[in-house]
């Protein structure tokens, strides 16, 4: 017999004071909120149904037992690279490596959204964001790049809120993140630092493993930002599919995604400052994230969005954040309700 929780829904009205100023955590939800497209199982699944895969890419992931698109595509990119320095003329690398990065652009041709089809969304969304002062996203599509373009056109807003995301002029991260905090020049009140856990298609990695963020205005197609700058030299940085044993094996490998996760996750909820959660179901496979985020054992609130507002799903998720952290108090409010993301 299934045991009968009682978990209030609340309206974000009711409860957004208790957040202001606290920390949000966007997931593929969100995404989902603004474009149906997003509402895919993986990438590598997408690619299969498209038909984008060659027989030797198939193997490939059969043979490394996996589904994350960019492992593979990272294993080729390192083959062909080594194969150039020493001279070596390999045409099927060199076709295995061009297959699998026209799938990933045609994929993410085929689920991601343009920049003009949620324009007209990106006010509310910005209203809502702009009450954070840390935002992370889980998602590598450009949502939250695009809203931060919007949140800092002064011709739009010129509120004093700023969105920062700690890459400087030359694209590169700066790992003294927390400076990033002060207001710099008359015009900045309020900032909100954004962050990307699992990589974004703006972001780039050489074989050196230097990264760095594409300059781009926010007009700019998707596949631009994408292809303008990748060549053999260097690839989109993201995490994607896998168990969470290969995600923290994707972050550890990389200096930015790794600061983010053993510096900034541990700060999201501190006694003073509340979480939100909107759009992330904590699953199975982001145990690591759940660990990271509720790790430190103290007090304070975490809001969590629902969009089916089933009991025992609501029962699930505070029993794995008690798990972590017994002094959290939890709550759940309406994805949908009047204020918060895209909602008006």
């Amino acid at each position: 017999m299934m045991d009968n929780f009682n978990y209030p829904i609340k309206n974000w009205g009711e409860i957004k004071d208790e957040y202001r100023n606290g920390s949000l955590i966007i997931g593929n939800g969100a995404s989902v909120a603004l474009h149906q497209k997003f509402r895919f199982d993986s990438l590598k699944h997408e690619a299969e149904e498209l038909e984008l895969f060659n027989d030797d890419i198939a193997k490939l992931f059969i043979e490394f037992s996996t589904s994350d698109f960019e492992l593979i595509l990272r294993l080729v990119w390192h083959a062909k690279l080594v194969n150039n320095y020493l001279g070596i003329s390999d045409l099927k690398i060199d076709s295995a490596y061009e297959n699998i990065k026209n799938a990933l652009i045609q994929v993410v041709r085929e689920v991601h959204c343009e920049h003009a089809q949620i324009v007209d969304q990106l006010p509310n969304i910005y209203q809502f964001t702009k009450q954070f002062s840390t935002i992370v996203s889980l998602n590598y599509d450009l949502i939250l790049y695009w809203i931060r373009m919007y949140g800092n056109d002064t011709n739009i807003n010129n509120d004093g809120h700023i969105f920062k995301d700690c890459f400087i002029d030359n694209g590169r991260f700066d790992h003294d993140w927390k400076r990033f905090r002060e207001p710099y020049g008359r015009n900045q009140r309020d900032i909100t630092l954004t962050f990307y856990q699992h990589g974004n298609l703006s972001i780039f990695r050489d074989a050196k493993n230097v990264e760095n963020k594409v300059q781009r205005d926010e007009s700019n197609n998707l596949l631009q930002v994408i292809t303008s700058q990748w060549g053999e030299e260097k690839i989109p940085l993201f995490v994607a599919e896998g168990t969470g044993t290969k995600k923290v094996e994707s972050i550890k490998s990389s200096p930015y995604l790794s600061t983010i996760f053993y510096e900034v996750l541990p700060t999201l909820i501190t006694k003073n400052k509340n979480l939100v959660i909107y759009g992330w179901g904590l699953g199975k496979q982001e145990t690591h994230l759940i660990e990271q985020i509720f790790k430190q054992e103290i007090g304070g609130k975490v809001a969590i969005s629902t969009h089916s507002k089933d009991q025992n799903e609501c029962h699930r998720i505070y029993q794995l954040i008690k798990k972590y952290s017994k002094e959290i108090e939890i709550e759940f409010f309406d994805s949908q309700s009047s204020g918060c993301w895209n909602n008006p």
